[in-house]
């Protein structure tokens, strides 16, 4: 089983200079649900560019065809994911090995899977995905966790970073509210490259990532989704917004 510790062919694990790339850095996510103006990887495309020249130093990216677009457009990292609906309360973050090579084929640096039980209940299937997109599709691995003990067993597993994405959206930690910035600080104190992800909505609060030591701070809705961002001006308005 591949560890974050272990010495690859070469010296050097697939991606280490993207994986240190981000050190340090704002991660922009540009995402657009279906039916949402922006769901178009023209749109998609088009936000990256914007959060390129506005100082990020990565992206993350749903889906191929969303990626390759990118991929176009920008020439900063890009983190891959694949939203798989499969009837639950949420998407299964990037469910297979095929998916991850999809992504890769499509221009992603970086795959970002999800490591919780409530999808991946195996902890074996866990570390045989991290190992094969390692080892097969040559990409870093960013495993999305919800709990501590999670985040370890993932950086355990060998994923490059472990970011806070799913806290709050499982059935193990449905009560957390906010960015998780404990979680984040948890794990940067034992070693992990820790990212914090997850209804990050303030600069404030990306700076206060980097004092706890997070690896890197990825932020979404807050500066991508100008639906979201529109509604919480019109709620202050005299006239309430159209539903």
């Amino acid at each position: 089983m591949a560890t974050s510790a272990e010495v690859w062919p070469g010296g050097r694990r697939p991606g280490s200079d993207v994986v240190a790339a981000l050190r340090g850095g704002l991660v922009v996510s540009c995402q657009a649900a279906p039916g949402h103006p922006f769901d178009d990887p023209a749109a998609i495309a088009l936000l990256a560019a914007c959060a390129e020249q506005g100082g990020a130093v990565a992206v993350r990216i749903e889906s191929a065809p969303n990626v390759r677009a990118t991929r176009a457009r920008v020439g900063v990292p890009i983190i891959g994911i694949k939203k798989v609906h499969t009837g639950a309360h949420r998407p299964f973050i990037t469910p297979t090995l095929a998916d991850c090579a999809e992504l890769a084929a499509a221009g992603a640096d970086i795959i970002a899977l999800e490591t919780v039980p409530d999808n991946r209940p195996d902890p074996g299937e866990v570390a045989t995905l991290i190992e094969r997109v390692h080892r097969e599709v040559a990409r870093p691995v960013m495993a999305d966790v919800a709990t501590i003990d999670e985040g370890m067993a993932a950086w355990s597993a060998g994923a490059d970073l472990v970011a806070s994405t799913l806290s709050g959206y499982t059935r193990h930690s449905a009560s957390r509210t906010g960015p998780d910035l404990d979680l984040v600080a948890a794990l940067a104190a034992r070693g992990v490259r820790a990212v914090l992800e997850g209804r990050v909505d303030s600069p404030d609060q990306v700076r206060t990532a980097f004092e706890r030591g997070a690896w890197s701070v990825v932020v979404g809705t807050a500066i991508t989704d100008p639906l979201v961002i529109t509604r919480r001006f019109a709620v202050a308005a005299p006239r309430p917004p159209l539903p």
